[in-house]
């Protein structure tokens, strides 16, 4: 049996000339909370509209829960909960009456966790649903997705539009419930703390293109800003493995991936005498894999 919860092979999308989604190799680990990352229009929800069948692909192969989301989609449903950015929902049903008729309509709907979720929410029952705040009515629309019991919860931007406080605790709190249970969390994003503060895998998607997936904690650790000092002008250095470089007079500042001892030798061999080496936030990653080389020195592009 698979130890992947979503797994796609080639996942392409076109609308017209638009190539929205680009052979995208997604690798979802059971039990994980995946930050799917990218820049508004960078294919984030033709992904996810994919992986729920809503939408056919162009091309490629997807695997979601071992289903197929286009053939199967009845039974995929039933294992996965699905919460997109804004939520549709009866402004005029109260909050119990929202978990009532929940539970008439889903077959393993429970109850008791249900009421549970409204409890920890602090989601008033008998409130309007239409009187609710922004954030409430999210709280709202996850416990509707958490009391079935899914196997796996996919979250398109569930904080966009709150503040900070509120997407901080929204955010907590939804990762915190579906860990206790063992449920897979994915969830796309263009606010990188969210994703930082939550996730233990990570996919940078950048104009439809997959381009890193890989454990939090191991991209953190690979990826480096190094500050390197030089006796006379900087020199640019020349490296695949580069993500940014920028720099003026004697010193030059490298975001680098996959650094290793080799990458500083090759520093020292090009004569610089000083070398800081420094973690990167999940941001500075981002940032240095999304935006265009920065023009380095004499006009050349690192």
């Amino acid at each position: 049996m698979s130890e992947l919860a979503i797994e796609t092979s080639g996942l392409t999308r076109r609308f017209g000339s638009l190539v929205a989604v680009d052979s995208v190799d997604l690798q979802v680990p059971k039990g994980a909370v995946y930050g799917y990352l990218g820049l508004n229009g960078a294919g984030k929800t033709t992904t996810i509209q994919m992986l729920m069948g809503f939408i056919q692909p162009t091309a490629g192969e997807m695997s979601v829960l071992g289903f197929d989301p286009l053939r199967q989609d009845v039974a995929l449903k039933r294992a996965a909960s699905y919460v997109p950015e804004r939520v549709q929902m009866y402004d005029w049903m109260r909050v119990r009456e929202m978990l009532w008729f929940g539970a008439n309509i889903h077959p393993f709907w429970d109850q008791e966790f249900a009421e549970h979720l409204r409890a920890r929410f602090e989601l008033p029952g008998d409130r309007r649903i239409g009187q609710l705040s922004r954030g409430m009515q999210g709280k709202m629309a996850l416990t509707m997705a958490l009391a079935p019991r899914p196997v796996l919860v996919i979250l398109d931007d569930p904080t966009a539009g709150l503040d900070a406080v509120v997407r901080r605790e929204f955010m907590e709190s939804i990762v915190g419930i579906l860990q206790e249970a063992g449920t897979t969390v994915f969830f796309s994003s263009h606010i990188i703390d969210d994703v930082e503060r939550v996730a233990d895998w990570v996919g940078i998607l950048h104009e439809g293109k997959l381009i890193v997936q890989k454990p939090l904690e191991e991209l953190k650790t690979s990826v480096k800003r190094v500050v390197a000092t030089f006796p006379d002008k900087a020199v640019v250095i020349e490296d695949g493995d580069i993500l940014q470089q920028e720099g003026e007079g004697r010193q030059r500042a490298i975001i680098w991936a996959d650094f290793d001892d080799g990458k500083l030798h090759k520093l020292q061999a090009a004569g610089a005498t000083d070398i800081k080496v420094e973690d990167c936030s999940l941001e500075d990653i981002f940032v240095a894999y999304v935006r265009p080389q920065a023009a380095v020195a004499e006009g050349r592009t690192a």
